[in-house]
């Protein structure tokens, strides 16, 4: 336990735990709007768990230059390397962009992040960090936000604990997310998310690793993992995220669909095809979805290198025909296009590349939790941008792809 190893899992370990309980200090901020409004997509912020991460490294760098037992033989790792190939151009693109930035100390800092999630997933996949601590980790402070999601749910309003990264939130509030029928407002489970929708996608991700986990029997299948499951599935629900549940409904459809009739298959599809149609009615409206998409355009055309990583919402307003408001500075809700235009071509073909590279080989070989993964991350970056945008987005893309580069042809509950 107080070995140099034992002392670097437990930061990072900490650092995970921080992730999803977000203390942050800001750093710098732009002002896009004349009024002064705060844009939180222009802001750089220090988080504990930056702090956490960099005493995780320094303790494995201390543990591997002091500990004489221990050994790293590159060749007889097992991961999959064409993903980790993909990944590093993905990250040297990154790095690419920032000469082409349209402001180089917001690209720094976000290209910071970038170095700082791509060293986790290496340590990861290099097996100097105990990855399944790591998920157990993850899924017990997942399983703590979703107490607090439930009883915000409950309350229709936050507990009053910005300590753990609460979002100070309630039903009368004016730009929180909330259902609305005519006069009844009902706020969405939050958790210690900055929207119900990251939160969801935490949430889609721990239900899958759950289910690997009970299916292997990782822990004992007893009354309190069954309660476990339901809480994490309740809550879940209650963030009413018409984009997870959308990959939820269509992921039968692509792992099982010769058991399916033909009705069977056009319900789903047909279900799906509602709740996108809401999604984009109610999320963000249509119109607001189409100017972003024609800013992305537009930028794309004047900008093929991209304007740097970070960049996106401080350039729109050179690309937008209506005036915008603080509240309309927001990335293009696609992680495609926004890569495309912070990072250029050649980095949106290195993403597309991951995804249809993972996607296509764990299919192909029935490695149905690892495409189950990838495919949530799928749908995701199709209609939201926080996988590329925000801190914890980030954390969950890197985290994800780091457990499918390393899982290929061996799960990591069964190392």
């Amino acid at each position: 336990m107080f070995s140099l190893g034992g002392i670097s899992n437990f930061f990072l370990c900490l650092f995970v735990v921080f992730v999803i309980f977000p203390l942050k200090f800001l750093v710098s901020s732009s002002i896009l709007y004349e009024t002064g409004g705060f844009v939180p997509f222009v802001s750089q912020y220090l988080y504990a768990a930056d702090v956490c991460f960099l005493l995780g490294i320094l303790f494995v760098g201390l543990d591997f230059a002091f500990n004489k037992n221990h050994t790293f033989e590159f060749r007889d790792l097992k991961f999959d390397r064409n993903l980790l190939f993909l990944s590093a151009f993905f990250v040297f693109f990154s790095f690419i962009s920032i000469f082409f930035s349209n402001n180089l100390g917001n690209s720094f800092f976000s290209l910071l992040r970038f170095f700082e999630f791509f060293i986790l997933y290496l340590l990861l996949i290099f097996e100097l960090v105990n990855f399944k601590l790591m998920i157990k980790t993850f899924l017990g402070a997942v399983l703590f936000a979703s107490v607090l999601g439930l009883f915000q749910f409950i309350l229709q309003h936050s507990l009053g604990l910005k300590i753990l990264g609460e979002s100070v939130v309630s039903n009368s509030m004016v730009g929180v997310a909330k259902l609305q029928f005519f006069d009844f407002k009902l706020l969405r489970a939050y958790g210690t998310f900055a929207h119900p929708n990251i939160f969801s996608g935490f949430l889609a991700i721990s239900l899958i690793f759950i289910y690997l986990f009970y299916k292997k029997e990782f822990f004992v299948r007893n009354k309190l993992s069954i309660l476990v499951l339901f809480l994490l599935l309740a809550v879940f629900l209650l963030t009413f995220s018409k984009t997870t549940l959308v990959a939820f409904i269509l992921l039968p459809f692509f792992l099982f669909q010769k058991k399916f009739t033909p009705k069977l298959k056009l319900f789903l599809l047909a279900m799906t095809g509602v709740l996108l149609v809401l999604a984009l009615i109610s999320e963000v409206t249509t119109l607001e979805r189409v100017r972003f998409l024609s800013i992305s355009g537009k930028l794309f055309v004047d900008k093929p290198f991209g304007v740097g990583l970070g960049n996106f919402t401080e350039a729109m307003s050179q690309f937008s025909y209506y005036k915008l408001f603080p509240w309309n500075y927001q990335p293009v809700h696609n992680v495609f296009l926004l890569a495309l235009n912070e990072i250029g071509f050649a980095g949106l073909i290195s993403l597309l590349l991951i995804f249809a590279y993972g996607l296509y080989e764990t299919l192909k070989n029935k490695e149905y939790i690892l495409f189950a993964l990838l495919f949530v991350l799928t749908i995701i970056s199709l209609f939201d941008h926080y996988l590329f945008s925000l801190y914890q987005g980030q954390f969950l893309f890197w985290f994800v792809l780091a457990y499918v580069t390393k899982s290929r042809n061996q799960l990591i509950c069964d190392l």
